[in-house]
């Protein structure tokens, strides 16, 4: 089934972040509210498009193969357009999500203008996808760089090597699974190491067997390159991914005045810096780094988007989902 984004859709996504008030955004106080306002919001612009689920299956039949099991054609619908078509099973049309989150301590960055740091914005997210995922049915996972006052994998039976660095939930779809997902994200901390959200990636791509779709909620300050071979294997297992890079405003337009001593958050290096002369050759440098990503994600057929931490959390999404789902209905994927 085509999908197509809707300018009535990009429309109602734009006056709804206009409306956006970081201040009364912040004032909701708990995930669960924060959460909640964003999952609305998703809602009730997908209620005014054509969006139909982010299920790797979108249709409900499949044409005829030679060799398929003839007790599933459906007869009625080869009578009334003489089309020969398999009745997909529940198990086909229910899709296993995972939500990987970037824990590294640059995620704990929040800049006067924002409304909360990379990494509660990454909570946000995750739980307001979480949400809308286990209301259409599909089952939901969730991994993270495992804090130090944590407990091992959740349901992590099978985890393989490596696993005890990372804190998992396996993927369910019943009722209590949101509740487990949001108490996940209620406790994950950040400043988890150096380098660790590559070495997530590559246990996601080792972990994840069944054709999946995935979330990768990143502030992305890791070299493309870096991700790379994690990237293609996702993508080579036939994996549908959605790359959400979460962003301060200070990391996009550099606003600092004077000289200003920077802390390296990954590795506490100090460094004073005056601005007038460091700002163009930043944001050079940052543009730089934004195609290269930009270029990986094209290649492998990622969609990208790009959420600012001053800024409502789904009006970045919206587009992203419905921009998602319109290109896997191009390809047929």
């Amino acid at each position: 089934m085509a999908i197509s984004t809707t300018a009535t859709t990009s429309e109602a996504a734009q006056e709804r972040g206009q409306r956006f008030s970081a201040g009364n955004f912040t004032a909701l106080g708990s995930l669960s509210l924060k959460s909640r306002y964003v999952m609305e919001g998703l809602l009730h612009g997908l209620h005014k498009s054509p969006f139909h689920g982010l299920s790797v299956e979108f249709n409900e039949y499949r044409d005829y193969q030679p060799g398929d099991d003839l007790r599933h054609l459906d007869w009625r619908l080869y009578a009334r357009s003489d089309r020969l078509a398999i009745k997909k099973f529940e198990q086909e049309t229910n899709a296993n999500a995972y939500l990987l989150c970037d824990t590294s301590a640059s995620m704990t960055y929040k800049g006067s203008r924002a409304w909360g740091s990379k990494l509660e914005a990454a909570a946000i997210c995750a739980a307001a996808l979480g949400w809308m995922l286990l209301h259409q049915h599909d089952a939901v996972g969730w991994m993270a760089a495992a804090a130090a006052n944590l407990p091992g994998p959740a349901g992590g039976a099978g985890t393989g090597e490596g696993a005890a660095q990372f804190d998992y939930l396996a993927p369910g779809q019943r009722r209590s699974q949101f509740g487990a997902l949001l108490g996940r994200l209620e406790r994950m901390q950040g400043g988890s190491g150096e380098g660790r959200f590559d070495a997530l990636l590559e246990t996601a791509a080792r972990l994840i067997r069944r054709r999946s779709i995935v979330f990768i909620i990143s502030d992305l300050l890791e070299d493309a390159a870096t991700m790379r071979d994690a990237c293609r294997r996702l993508r080579y297992s036939g994996h549908d991914c959605v790359v959400i890079q979460i962003l301060d405003p200070d990391e996009i337009d550099f606003p600092f005045e004077g000289d200003v001593t920077f802390e390296d958050l990954e590795t506490s290096a100090r460094r004073q810096v005056r601005t007038s002369e460091a700002r163009t050759l930043y944001l050079r440098r940052l543009q730089a780094h934004m195609d290269a990503h930009h270029a990986l994600y094209r290649e492998l057929e990622f969609t990208h988007a790009l959420l600012r931490t001053d800024a409502d959390p789904a009006a970045a999404l919206l587009p992203c989902l419905l921009r998602h789902t319109a290109s896997r209905a191009g390809t047929g994927r």
